[in-house]
């Protein structure tokens, strides 16, 4: 209550000279009482230590005058007897105001507060995002040298396109490009472009694969590995050989090796087996 009660008394006593010393310095008059409301509202309760420790007219005018501006005066005191007292300019508004204005701020600087974490963790929630994305699908352009879709060494073979799309565990044709399922139980499009994304419809067929019509004229050692059908009608077979060492055929050999396709049209009249080079000596699926 001593400390409050002369803070009082100074604001009572100081006040005309503390705004008259301002306003003569050029400070306009509603500023210059604005400044001197919130200087002493901040320093309320620290009163007792700045009267004990300062001399308070010296660190008050010092503080005031960086407050609106002024040239810096060290050691300068608060002007005395610039003003008389005038009954109708008390302090008691301007402190309100000031009181209200340090609520503001502070509500301010909440805000900001707030509004800092929330973009801190947006951007931490898309840096998370980015990192855990998954790594660009590459695409090269190269025609198909088959009939079908196909793939082999995490690369999937279109019409005019070439996918790398590891962890395929099935695919089928779709339209022009082509429908996955990847290992990550994840299903895919994959457009004639290039272009992988996610899909919540893929074709029925992935599911449940058409039944292809048996292959005439399969060799004795020869044993269909998977068939698809080609666009238009008819179906492609893709042939493993079980033939020995010692064999003479270089064009289909075991598993180790190259496998053949066979491509049969609608009415069972089928081509020649065509050995399939272009897997690198990898396995080769068709779906």
């Amino acid at each position: 209550m001593g400390a409050d009660a002369d803070f009082t008394r100074y604001l009572d006593a100081r006040w005309a000279d503390l705004v008259g010393g301002l306003e003569d310095e050029g400070v306009p008059p509603d500023e210059a009482r604005l400044a001197v409301a919130e200087t002493l509202l901040a320093s309320r309760g620290s009163w007792s230590r700045r009267v004990r420790e300062e001399q308070v007219d010296v660190s008050l005018w010092a503080e005031l005058r960086e407050r609106t501006g002024l040239p810096a005066r060290p050691g300068e005191p608060v002007p005395h007897g610039v003003r008389p007292f005038d009954p109708r300019d008390t302090p008691a508004e301007w402190l309100t105001r000031a009181e209200a204005a340090r609520r503001a701020r502070r509500a301010r600087g909440a805000r900001r507060a707030v509004a800092g974490l929330l973009v801190a963790a947006l951007l931490a929630a898309g840096w998370v995002w980015w990192a855990a994305r998954p790594a660009p699908v590459e695409v090269r352009r190269e025609a198909n040298p088959l009939p079908v879709v196909w793939y082999a060494q995490n690369e999937l073979h279109l019409d005019d396109v070439v996918v790398g799309l590891a962890g395929v565990e099935e695919f089928v044709s779709w339209g022009s490009g082509a429908a996955a399922r990847l290992r990550s139980g994840e299903v895919v499009r994959v457009d004639a472009d290039g272009d992988v994304h996610g899909t919540d419809a893929p074709p029925a067929q992935l599911d449940d694969p058409p039944e292809a019509p048996p292959l005439p004229a399969l060799g004795a050692y020869d044993v269909v590995v998977q068939s698809a059908p080609v666009p238009g009608g008819g179906w492609a077979h893709l042939l493993d050989s079980s033939r020995r060492d010692g064999g003479q055929d270089a064009v289909r050999r075991s598993e180790s090796g190259r496998r053949a396709l066979v491509v049969c049209s609608a009415d069972l009249r089928c081509g020649e087996p065509r050995t399939i080079v272009e897997s690198g000596g990898g396995t080769i699926r068709l779906r």
